[in-house]
């Protein structure tokens, strides 16, 4: 549902793959969050948003707007913007924001302009704002506090804050997930674990586990299951805005692509088989 596959042209929306995701979710009972309307990532903006000429607010607006009521009904909830905060020690951050094309072209306007449109094109539909990287401590994090404290004060709609999760088993810690989450909540809004995956190697130690280990096995169990108690823990039922682990097998995970060698951060290997990973993950609902 990112903007290159359901916008490619001005006047051109492709909702045909899309729809049999939705299609099949709705027909067995299952419920689709929508990811993303709203992204920085140069390869997933079309060319022509790039080149466009005319007001980039309205674009974006009708953009959103298309898009979610086109789903509504169908589709429960959106990461509405996704990534709009830089990350810590980005020399090219502008007052903590992510100088996208959406910042140069609109400002930081063009966040609360996103939750607008898609509030209006769905009012049931809960809006997220999801990003990474905020639940270990970092400055990035009170960006999107303030952020989340403004829109409150304003009567901006948001429903809930998405946490990527793309962690490792050795970071962030406990204390700091817990703390993170509990920020969210004592706002009043949903907290979601949006793209969890917790690979055995760390940037610090990437070579460490060449294989996949009974020891890599048990570290990772335990920090799914932490993971996830202190969501259990934190989160009240009413905010649970849910969980969703960042690819089935550990062949597909992105992470390999990424940083060009082995790594086993999900919940099932290669053919499907369960790991301990997955018995952390149920250790942990049952928190």
């Amino acid at each position: 549902m990112k903007m290159s596959y359901l916008h490619p042209g001005e006047n051109t929306y492709t909702f045909e793959h899309a729809d049999q995701l939705v299609n099949y979710a709705l027909s067995n009972n299952l419920s689709v969050h929508g990811h993303t309307l709203v992204w920085h990532s140069d390869y997933q903006i079309p060319e022509w948003m790039k080149n466009y000429n005319g007001d980039y607010s309205s674009m974006l607006q009708g953009h959103v707007q298309t898009i979610v009521n086109y789903y509504a009904g169908r589709v429960v909830s959106w990461d509405v913007v996704n990534e709009a905060f830089a990350d810590d020690g980005d020399n090219d951050a502008i007052n903590g924001y992510r100088n996208s094309l959406w910042y140069q072209k609109i400002g930081p306007a063009y966040i609360e302009q996103a939750f607008i449109a898609a509030d209006a094109a769905d009012p049931a539909a809960d809006l997220y704002y999801n990003d990474y990287n905020i639940e270990g401590g970092q400055q990035k994090f009170d960006y999107v506090l303030a952020m989340v404290d403004d829109f409150k004060a304003r009567g901006i709609p948001i429903d809930g804050v998405g946490f990527q999760m793309h962690i490792n088993i050795e970071w962030p810690s406990e204390t700091q997930i817990k703390n993170a989450f509990q920020q969210i909540v004592n706002r009043g809004l949903k907290v979601k674990i949006t793209e969890l995956d917790i690979p055995v190697n760390t940037y610090a130690n990437p070579d460490k586990y060449l294989t996949f280990t009974n020891e890599a096995a048990e570290r990772q169990k335990e920090k799914y299951r932490e993971v996830v108690a202190a969501y259990v823990e934190v989160v009240p039922p009413a905010l649970r805005g849910g969980i969703t682990v960042w690819g089935v097998f550990d062949s597909d995970s992105w992470l390999i692509d990424l940083h060009g060698r082995e790594d086993w951060p999900l919940l099932f290997r290669d053919q499907g088989e369960p790991k301990p990973a997955l018995e952390g993950f149920a250790e942990g609902l049952a928190h």
